[in-house]
């Protein structure tokens, strides 16, 4: 599986897919079902769970012990909500976990609205998470809880397919993402490409990866 992931994550960085006119619902659709990949991945960093997914996975860094990449491999979205109960499961403790919120109900609202069926929307890609020099865990933890937030870069590649698609969608780009004193994230586009074309930039303003949902934009 470690070998998969490796050779996922280094090809999709060379990968192209080529085509035009990809309809603005599709895009963001597409960006809904990466949205929906990266919540679940980043549940398992944020509450602890290290759930051992068959397509999701999170790579840490053994010295800051937080997120270098996500690695996702064929995800099937509809595979997902099982993993989040309506009833949370209070098994994690301890006072770190204490000061973390956790965003499984989050995730579970998420796939709840979007309802994806078997086969709707299938994810493949890597996405590399880069932290302001000098970040760990125990600095982003303290600095959290006095509302002081780091600017976050992710470098991403992704493919996404299935019968919700009318082709194959390859979303590939930069963002900077920063949050105010109360945690309400900003991000910055510094790049998008869909299918290897130039994207307009705005289009994340028009529909906010973490609030737009399956089929909003018509």
């Amino acid at each position: 599986m470690k070998k998969t992931f490796i050779i996922i994550f280094l090809s999709f960085f060379s990968f192209t897919l080529f085509a035009n006119n990809v309809s603005e619902k599709d895009v963001s659709n597409a960006f809904v079902a990466i949205t929906d990949a990266g919540y679940i991945a980043a549940s398992n960093f944020i509450s602890f769970k290290r759930v051992d997914y068959d397509s999701i996975a999170i790579k840490m860094s053994s010295e800051t012990s937080l997120p270098e990449a996500i690695l996702v491999n064929g995800a099937d979205l509809s595979f997902f909500l099982d993993y989040f109960p309506e009833k949370l499961s209070s098994s994690n403790s301890g006072f770190a976990v204490s000061l973390i919120p956790s965003i499984d109900p989050i995730v579970r609202e998420r796939l709840l609205i979007n309802d994806w069926s078997p086969g709707e929307a299938i994810v493949t890609g890597a996405a590399v998470v880069v932290f302001p020099k000098g970040t760990n865990f125990q600095t982003l933890v303290s600095n959290g809880i006095n509302g002081i937030f780091p600017k976050v870069a992710i470098s991403f590649n992704f493919i996404v397919n299935g019968y919700l698609f009318e082709e194959d969608i390859n979303i590939t780009g930069v963002f900077l993402i920063s949050a105010d004193s109360n945690g309400i994230p900003n991000i910055q586009t510094i790049n998008l490409k869909v299918n290897d074309e130039e994207y307009d930039k705005d289009f994340i303003n028009n529909a906010p990866l973490l609030l737009t949902m399956k089929n909003d934009v018509k």
